[in-house]
């Protein structure tokens, strides 16, 4: 009876024999040598971007592949959530969906047109174009650089 059971792997004896490749392999991966191929997202990622090569060019015409830009997203909004406009690490109850054209200026909720900003941020970008807002927070990245005069 136990013998239709059995398959590829043994499943019936509580220690299945593994060979010494396998505890290397787990040893390695246990010191952040190695990658597991079992290690989520990331992995696949990774493993995808093996086979899918991308270059600057594809990111400025809009012509990343959907794995790509899904990826991100999902890093985007749930491994490190940083907020757009101030830098500040967000849980997921501090979380709040800015648009960057906002809706009552034709913006839509597509997804990329959706960034994670904290509650105050969000607040005070209200319904301001992008540009307007970074000027008045006054980001010293932003602001026009004017030349310098020459000493005389």
């Amino acid at each position: 009876m136990y013998v239709k059971l059995k398959h590829e792997y043994d499943t019936l004896t509580p220690r299945p024999e593994r060979g010494p490749e396998f505890y290397l392999a787990r040893h390695l991966r246990k010191m952040g040598l190695r990658q597991g191929k079992g290690d989520g997202r990331l992995g696949r990622l990774r493993e995808t971007a093996r086979y899918k090569k991308t270059s600057v060019a594809d990111v400025i015409h809009d012509r990343l592949d959907v794995c790509f830009t899904s990826e991100f997203r999902h890093y985007l909004w749930h491994v490190r959530t940083l907020c757009t406009y101030c830098g500040a690490r967000l849980c997921k109850r501090e979380v709040t969906r800015d648009h960057v054209v906002p809706r009552s200026r034709g913006g839509s909720n597509h997804p990329d047109n959706l960034v994670p900003s904290c509650g105050p941020c969000n607040r005070a970008k209200s319904d301001k174009p992008l540009w307007r807002f970074m000027l008045e927070r006054g980001r010293p990245d932003l602001r026009i650089a004017r030349p310098r005069r020459a000493a005389a």
